[in-house]
C-alpha cells in the first residue's frame, strides 16, 4: 500500500497488494477478461488471482482458480464482475477468506426495486453492516490509479474498470463519480482528445451502498499528488459532511473542488432513481448545499473536464489565481475584442484602465494615426502595420505589448488571440511566446483561430506547456471566471479564519 495512510479504508481500495477478480474470463469481449487484462498490461505491482469455477487454463498468463478459498496467500481486494444473483454466495467465501474490501461492478440492486433491495440487505447481513468487509458499488465501473504515464517503463497503477486503457498520462486530477462512464468510455475519450490531461485517480462509486464520495473526498484532500478534485453526483450521502469537506478544500492553497450535480430537475431525478437509486432531492436544497459548500459548479460533463483541465494547468505551472476580475486582452480583430468584452462583462470581469507607464509602452509601438485604448483591450493590428512599415519583426512588438500588460499591477491575467497559419508563421515566434508566458505568474489564456491543423498543433504545444488554449471565446472567458471564483472562495476562507 501507499505511505499516505495505511489505516485509511480508501487506501485499501486504491493501493491493494493483491486482487481476486471474481468472474475472470478468457473471452475478450467480457468485462472479466478486460479487468484482468488491464491489471496485467498496465503492470499492476501486486498479485492478481482470476476466479471462475467454470474456467480452465489461464488468462493473461495467470492460472484460474475456482474459488478465493483456493488462494493460499492473503488477498486485499475482490473485484466482482458476475451477475448480481451469485454475489451473496461468493461474498460469504470472501469474508471467510478474510478479504477486507470488494468492488461490486454488477447492477441490479436498489435501482431495480424490491428484488434488488433484498440483495442489498443480504450483503449488509453477510458483511455484518460492512464491519467484516467494506464495499465500493454496486453498479459501478471500478477504480483507476495511475502511477506513471503509459509511455514510461514499468508504469504501474491499478485499473479495476472493464474499460480498455492503454494510452494515458499521470497528472494531478482525481475523479469521483456516480456514473460508471467516467471510469470507462468517457475516460478513454479524454485520454485520446486531451493526451496531456493527466489523471491521478478515477473512482466510480455507483450506488454508494457503503463507501461514498465522502471517504474518497477525505482521502484526496490529504493526498499531495492531487490538486483538482472533480465530482459527479446524483445524490449527497451526507450533505453536512460534504459542505464541511468542501470548505476545508477552500482552506488549502493547492486544492480545487469542481462539482457536476445530476438530478437537479424532476425529470433528472427520475433518471437518477433508475440509474443509481439516488433519492429525490429538492432543487432548493441542492442549490443551498452547493452555495454553502462554495464549490466550482459545472453544468455539463464537457465543462466539468474543461474546468479540471484549466485548473490542472494553473497548478502545474504555479500561476497565481486572480483575486479580482481585472483581465486584459491582446487581439487582432475588433469583432473578437468586442464580443470578448461583452462576455467578460456578463461574467463580472473587467478590462481595467492601464497605468500611465503601461500606456506609454504601448504608445511607443502604435502609429500616431491609431493610438491604443486607455483600457486594457489592445487591438494589435495597427502596431503590426507600423512594424511592417519599419521592418520590425512582429514578434518583437507582440512581446513588448505582452510584457507591458503583465507588468501592470491592475491586470491579473491575459486573453491572447493567436492567428494560426502555416503560411504566416513569421508573424509569431512561438518559442519566445512560451518564454514570456512561462516567466509570468499571471494566468494567460489563448484564443486560437485560423487553419485547423495549425490550431490543433499549437493547442497540443500549449497543453504540453500547461497553457490553456481555446477555440471558443465563451469557453475561454468562463474558464477564467472560474479562476476568479476560486480565488475569492479561498480569500473568503482566509478572512473567516
Amino acid at each position: 500500500m501507499s505511505n499516505l495512510n495505511k489505516d485509511n479504508v480508501v487506501d485499501l481500495f486504491l493501493n491493494p497488494r493483491s486482487v481476486a477478480v471474481i468472474g475472470a474470463s478468457k473471452n475478450p469481449i467480457k468485462g472479466g477478461f478486460r479487468i484482468v487484462n488491464n491489471l496485467v498490461i498496465n503492470n499492476f505491482n501486486g498479485k492478481v488471482f482470476p476466479i471462475n469455477p467454470n474456467a480452465r487454463g489461464s488468462v493473461a498468463g495467470l492460472k484460474f482458480k475456482k474459488s478465493v478459498l483456493e488462494i493460499e496467500e492473503e488477498v486485499d481486494l475482490a473485484i466482482f464482475y458476475v451477475p448480481n444473483r451469485v454475489i451473496p454466495g461468493v461474498l460469504k467465501e470472501c469474508v471467510e477468506k478474510g478479504i477486507k474490501g470488494a468492488i461490486i461492478e454488477a447492477s441490479g440492486f436498489e435501482e431495480v426495486g424490491e428484488e434488488g433491495l433484498k440483495l442489498r440487505d443480504e450483503i449488509i447481513k453477510i458483511t455484518e453492516n460492512f464491519t467484516k468487509m467494506r464495499i465500493v458499488g454496486p453498479n459501478c465501473m471500478g477504480l483507476t490509479r495511475i502511477d506513471k504515464s503509459s509511455n514510461e517503463g514499468d508504469k504501474g497503477g491499478f485499473f479495476s474498470s472493464f474499460g480498455l486503457f492503454s494510452e494515458y498520462k499521470r497528472g494531478n486530477i482525481a475523479i469521483i463519480s456516480q456514473s460508471g462512464m467516467l471510469n470507462g468510455g468517457y475516460l478513454v475519450f479524454l485520454f485520446s482528445k486531451y493526451p496531456d490531461l493527466g489523471i491521478r485517480y478515477s473512482c466510480s462509486i455507483g450506488n454508494k451502498m457503503d463507501l461514498s464520495e465522502i471517504e474518497f473526498l477525505e482521502y484526496f484532500l490529504e493526498d499531495p499528488t492531487v490538486n483538482v478534485i472533480t465530482i459527479y453526483l446524483e445524490s449527497f450521502k451526507d450533505p453536512r459532511k460534504f459542505i464541511n469537506l468542501a470548505r476545508k478544500t477552500r482552506s488549502l492553497p493547492n486544492k480545487t473542488l469542481i462539482l457536476l450535480k445530476g438530478g437537479i430537475t424532476s425529470q433528472g431525478q427520475k433518471a437518477a432513481l433508475s440509474h443509481t437509486a439516488a433519492l429525490s432531492e429538492n432543487s432548493k436544497l441542492i442549490e443551498a448545499i452547493i452555495k454553502q459548500a462554495g464549490v466550482i459548479q459545472a453544468r455539463s460533463f464537457h465543462e466539468l473536464f474543461q474546468l479540471a483541465r484549466t485548473f490542472s494547468m494553473i497548478y502545474n505551472s504555479n500561476k497565481t489565481l486572480p483575486k479580482n476580475g481585472n483581465v486584459s486582452m491582446i487581439t487582432g480583430t475588433g469583432g473578437g475584442g468586442t464580443v470578448t468584452a461583452d462576455l467578460a462583462k456578463q461574467y463580472g470581469l473587467n478590462f481595467p484602465k492601464m497605468s500611465d507607464a503601461t500606456y506609454s509602452e504601448l504608445v511607443s509601438v502604435f502609429p500616431e494615426w491609431m493610438p491604443p485604448n486607455r483600457f486594457a483591450l489592445v487591438d494589435l493590428w495597427p502596431a503590426m502595420e507600423k512594424a511592417a512599415m519599419n521592418n520590425i519583426p512582429p514578434p518583437k512588438i507582440s512581446g513588448k505589448v505582452f510584457n507591458a500588460l503583465m507588468n501592470d499591477d491592475a491586470i491579473q491575467g491575459l486573453f491572447n488571440m493567436l492567428f494560426c497559419s502555416s503560411k504566416f508563421k513569421w508573424m509569431v515566434d512561438v518559442d519566445l511566446m512560451l518564454q514570456h508566458v512561462t516567466n509570468t505568474k499571471k494566468p494567460t489564456f489563448f484564443w486560437l483561430i485560423g487553419e485547423n491543423d495549425e490550431v490543433m498543433r499549437l493547442t497540443r504545444l500549449f497543453n504540453e506547456n500547461n497553457i490553456p488554449a481555446f477555440t471558443d471565446l465563451h469557453e475561454m472567458v468562463r474558464m477564467y471566471k472560474a479562476l476568479v471564483e476560486e480565488a475569492k472562495n479561498k480569500s473568503m476562507n482566509e478572512h473567516a479564519n
